[in-house]
């Protein structure tokens, strides 16, 4: 293909900017073609502290909102900054000094990001059962490069037994060459999250969070966020698109 944790990006738009929407939705033309010709999208994150730098942490992956592209990632990427660092919030400290994101595969090919858009010392960290039902971060980038592709988000929720795929690299993944297609069926419908089970086998979802889960048509339905039991879980686009109403930014739902 060419082209666990946090971030997305955003451009705070002016008021009176909302949702607009279309009718129809096209299949990317992409989903036609085996996995490892497919674009850039799946990413991972490089985030760098005065003195630590974190790679490979998690997985992350560019939005296309209509107007604007957005780099995300999963939140709970901050539970490792809480462990180590001592942060208490949505908010990499003082110290922070970047955060970018590439493919594993093509480390070249990077976008760094500008602003936490939701960053915010009033939200605590919490724990993964708290921050599952709102899984997401986002960042407005500096420029995103061409052999990037940002990903058409789809805002209606996942039904229950729909079959959707999550494109990423996993911890102990061998083949490095590109990220791995996981098939999962989604089991219940929680609103900011839902439950899928995995159909995929000869690979394990460890160490894939924030990797970006896409629909049959290859558009965005969420994030892989993490398990319980023998259940993954999904953070929802439902929960990207209060932030970008809650953010004043403008978007372009396509339907369905």
């Amino acid at each position: 293909m060419r082209a666990l944790a946090i971030f997305f990006v955003i451009v705070v738009i002016g008021p009176g900017m909302g949702c607009h929407s279309k009718a129809g939705v096209e299949e990317e033309p992409w989903m036609k073609d085996p996995v490892e010709r497919w674009p850039d999208f799946a990413l991972t994150n490089e985030i760098g502290f005065s003195d630590t730098t974190y790679r490979d942490l998690a997985n992350a992956f560019l939005v296309n909102t209509g107007s604007d592209t957005l780099a995300v990632t999963c939140k709970h990427i901050f539970m490792v900054f809480q462990k180590h660092r001592g942060l208490s919030s949505i908010d990499p400290g003082a110290d922070f000094r970047y955060w970018k994101m590439y493919p594993r595969d093509h480390p070249k090919h990077q976008v760094g990001t500008q602003k936490l858009i939701n960053r915010d010392r009033r939200e605590p960290i919490g724990g993964f059962n708290t921050l599952k039902n709102r899984d997401w971060i986002i960042f407005q980038i500096k420029e995103n490069a061409d052999s990037l592709y940002p990903l058409k988000v789809r805002y209606r929720p996942v039904r229950k037994g729909e079959v959707v795929y999550a494109v990423g690299w996993g911890d102990k993944q061998q083949n490095k060459d590109h990220p791995v297609r996981m098939t999962f069926q989604c089991q219940q419908e929680r609103g900011n999250y839902f439950y899928a089970r995995l159909l995929t086998t000869g690979f394990k979802p460890n160490g894939r969070s924030g990797s970006p889960v896409i629909d049959k048509n290859g558009y965005l339905v969420g994030l892989t966020s993490g398990a319980e039991g023998k259940l993954t879980v999904i953070a929802s686009t439902l929960y990207l698109k209060k932030l970008l109403d809650r953010y004043g930014v403008d978007y372009i739902d396509p339907g369905r």
